[in-house]
């Protein structure tokens, strides 16, 4: 299923996802789509990154 939402996002963002997009071969919400995915699929370990890391 899809959902649609609406957005604002300052033109210099939207400078840059257009130009991902053109570098990706995709449409501006593709790129987001992409974007969000790539940035949500797996939690980025740093060491020591957490103030509760007790290492």
């Amino acid at each position: 299923m899809k959902k649609r939402i609406n957005i604002t996002l300052e033109d210099e963002v939207v400078r840059r996802v257009d130009s991902y997009a053109d570098e990706h071969y995709t449409s501006r919400s593709g790129a987001i789509t992409m974007l969000i995915v790539e940035a949500t699929d797996k939690p980025v370990s740093k060491k020591g990154a957490s103030r509760g890391d007790k290492r």
